[in-house]
C-alpha cells in the first residue's frame, strides 16, 4: 500500500506545503466568483477614470505641485487605495470561512492558527499585482507617464504588494473578529474612507485643514502615496521607500500582536471539557 511520508510517520505535513494547499484553495475560491473577481480588478479603474476627470482641475490651484499632471498625480494614489478597498475582500472571505464552519474545521487541523491568514494576504497580494498591471494600462490611456528609474519601479511594487498584505491582515483580522460577512463590509467601508480620505491621495495635504496633516502621519496609506507619488515622478530617495514599507510593516505588527493576544485571552477563557 502506498501512503505519503506524513501519513506513515504520523507527522502532519510541512507548514510550507500546508501553506501552498490554503494558498490555492484561496485562489480557486476567488476565481469561482467571477463577478465578484471582475469588479475587485475594474473598479479602481472606474475611480481612476472618474476622479481624473472630476478633480482635474485641482491640478490648477496654487498647491498643486508645478509641472506635473493630475493624471500622474492621481495614479500613484490609485494603486495604494486599490489595495485599501480589495482588503476588505480579506474580512468579507474570513467571515465567510466562519460562517460556513470551515475556519473552526481549520482549528481541528494539525497546522498553525497563523496558516490561513497569511494565505489570504499571499491571495490577495498576487491579485494586487494583476490589478495594479490593469490599472496603469488604464491610466496610460489618459495619459499617464511614468518618470522613474528601473529601481523607483521595483520599489513601486514592493511598496504596493506589502500594502496589500497589511491590509490583508487588517481586515482579515476584522472578519475573525465579526463572521458575518455583511457586517464586515459596513465595518470594512467605515475603516476604508478615513485611510483614502485622511491622507495625500486626491489632493495635496497642504490643501487641507492642519489636523489632517497630523492623522495622516499615523495613515500608513499616506506614506504609500507618498513613495508611490516620487517613485512615479522620479524623485524618490531611499528614505520614502523605507518609511512606506515601516509603515505598513508596522500596521501588520500591531494586528499581529493584538490577533496573537486575543487569541491567547480567548484560550484562557475557553471552557473546561
Amino acid at each position: 500500500m502506498t501512503s505519503s511520508t506524513a501519513t506513515t510517520t504520523g507527522q502532519p505535513p510541512l507548514a510550507l506545503d500546508q501553506l501552498r494547499i490554503l494558498v490555492a484553495r484561496c485562489l480557486r475560491t476567488s476565481m469561482r466568483v467571477p463577478q465578484l473577481l471582475m469588479f475587485s480588478l475594474t473598479m479602481p479603474m472606474a475611480m481612476l477614470v472618474l476622479f481624473s476627470q472630476v478633480f482635474r482641475s485641482v491640478a490648477d490651484g496654487p498647491s498643486f505641485p508645478a509641472s506635473v499632471s493630475y493624471i500622474d498625480f492621481l495614479t500613484p494614489a490609485m494603486l495604494a487605495v486599490s489595495t485599501v478597498m480589495a482588503g476588505t475582500n480579506a474580512g468579507v472571505a474570513a467571515a465567510i470561512d466562519h460562517a460556513n464552519g470551515l475556519h473552526g474545521r481549520f482549528g481541528t487541523l494539525p497546522m498553525s492558527p497563523w496558516l490561513p491568514g497569511i494565505a489570504r494576504m499571499i491571495n490577495e497580494s498576487l491579485i494586487t499585482l494583476v490589478r495594479a498591471a490593469l490599472l496603469l494600462a488604464a491610466a496610460a490611456a489618459l495619459g499617464f507617464r511614468f518618470h522613474g528609474s528601473m529601481l523607483d519601479a521595483v520599489s513601486g511594487i514592493l511598496v504596493v504588494v506589502i500594502l496589500a498584505a497589511a491590509m490583508s491582515a487588517l481586515f482579515g483580522e476584522i472578519g475573525d473578529h465579526l463572521r458575518r460577512p455583511d457586517v464586515v463590509q459596513f465595518a470594512g467601508m467605515m475603516i476604508m474612507m478615513p485611510l483614502m480620505f485622511l491622507s495625500a491621495a486626491f489632493a495635496p495635504l497642504n490643501t487641507m485643514p492642519g489636523w489632517m496633516h497630523t492623522v495622516a502621519t499615523f495613515n500608513p496609506v499616506d506614506h504609500a502615496i507618498g513613495a508611490l507619488r516620487a517613485e512615479v515622478l522620479g524623485t524618490a530617495t531611499p528614505l520614502d521607500t523605507v518609511v512606506a514599507l515601516g509603515a505598513a510593516a508596522a500596521l501588520w505588527l500591531v494586528v499581529a500582536v493584538y490577533t496573537a493576544g486575543a487569541r491567547r485571552f480567548g484560550s484562557r477563557r475557553s471552557p473546561r471539557r
